[in-house]
């Protein structure tokens, strides 16, 4: 007789998180296979891997080695698209904080899943009535999280996971922030479903909510110590089965529409928020542009002024260095070098420089000051700019 191939199959899976210096190997090796129609509880205390595992399970995490496949698919393989959709299409989540939008109604919240995938609004109201119906909360679809228990409101979030259709439950902790009673009308909800044919993965460090399903899987510092049956599945599910929900989804431009209406109530539902938002982003993209703007500038200026230097003009003096006693009496650097040098192809201009000390006089006014005798490209040479008046010309200089 041949063993069908599991639904969920994990094999030598390994995944590591950076701590520090260091990686945290979280889960090690794991190999656990999961077959259509189970019921399974994944048991352990704190930090023994449960979340990670619950994630790389729900394809909200990748594994860094080892193969998991869902219905023979290997994961690993699959873009980032591809995830999403399988995510959605596939999968339900059950969290114990029940991460219902707080300014969506009950029917809303339901409702987000579909509209993401983009189907139609008319087949997606109907659907979403229908599961409100079958969990008992018809008289609360209108109503916001914050006027819904917390069983009403973890029920919510059960009829958002059976949203698209969803053969795989995942629940986290669904009973952890309910008191006994709602805790138990939630299990219940779930072995129904499970009743129903869904395989039902539930993430649990307390024995007794284990113990309601048909197989615990107890896992410590990321290994698996235990797996046994509890019960086999029997029974009968109270809850009617709404069978596959298929709609055809609609154009992306249809698709986006609901979706941005969403985004808007978001923003005008909580307008402080926005406001302080929106005011951080401004002043952000502001300090950013004047930063740039200022960063530019004096990058500019500095390269203006370091142009003015001459960085690209050479000096040449008569002498062996600075200081040298005779370099006044050195008579072999002569105009004609100066004419031969600005008929070289690498040569942009050049002038000649000669200084000397004068006595200055204005009237009855004496002034010691420097003369200076140049060629015509002087100021080319220099990066010097008139601001008023002309300077000579080679007429100027042959004169």
């Amino acid at each position: 007789m041949m063993m069908r191939e599991p639904l969920l199959k994990l094999k030598h899976v390994t995944r590591r998180f950076r701590s520090g210096a260091r990686d945290l190997t979280v889960l090690p090796e794991m190999t656990l296979s999961i077959h259509k129609g189970e019921f399974v509880a994944i048991v352990g205390p704190s930090g023994s891997g449960k979340s990670t595992l619950m994630q790389l399970l729900g394809c909200l995490d990748r594994a860094d080695s080892g193969s998991y496949r869902i219905d023979g698919r290997e994961v690993q393989t699959l873009s980032a698209d591809d995830l999403a959709r399988l995510r959605r299409e596939r999968f339900g989540f059950v969290f114990q904080r029940y991460h219902l939008i707080a300014h969506l109604g009950a029917l809303e919240n339901i409702e987000v899943p579909a509209i993401y995938r983009g189907i139609r609004r008319e087949p997606r109201r109907a659907h979403a009535l229908d599961l409100l119906a079958r969990l008992g909360l018809t008289d609360r679809a209108n109503h916001l999280p914050g006027a819904l228990s917390g069983g009403q409101q973890q029920r919510v979030s059960i009829a958002r996971a059976l949203m698209n259709g969803a053969d795989i439950i995942l629940a986290d902790e669904p009973t952890g922030a309910l008191d006994s009673e709602s805790g138990r009308d939630v299990l219940t909800i779930l072995r129904e479903l499970n009743a129903q044919g869904r395989t039902s993965i539930l993430v649990t460090h307390d024995m007794q909510v284990a113990a309601s399903t048909h197989r615990i899987v107890e896992i410590r510092e990321g290994r698996i110590v235990g797996d046994r049956i509890v019960a086999e599945r029997s029974g009968q599910a109270r809850l009617s089965s709404p069978g596959p929900f298929v709609a055809r989804p609609s154009q992306s431009t249809q698709r986006g529409f609901p979706a941005s209406r969403m985004a808007w109530r978001a923003l005008f539902a909580r307008k402080l928020r926005t406001l302080l938002t929106m005011l951080g982003v401004v002043i952000g993209i502001a300090s950013v542009l004047s930063v740039v703007g200022i960063g530019e500038s004096t990058r500019r200026d500095v390269a203006r002024q370091v142009t003015s230097l001459g960085p690209n003009t050479i000096d040449v003096y008569p002498g062996k260095d600075w200081g040298d006693s005779q370099a006044s009496s050195i008579k072999t650097l002569v105009p004609s070098d100066a004419e031969l040098l600005q008929r070289q192809s690498y040569v942009d201009s050049v002038t000649t420089e000669t200084r000397c000390a004068v006595l200055l006089r204005y009237r009855n006014v004496d002034a010691n000051a420097q003369a200076g005798g140049v060629g015509e490209y002087f100021l080319r040479v220099h990066g010097i700019e008139l601001t008023a008046g002309a300077f000579f010309g080679s007429r100027d200089v042959q004169r």
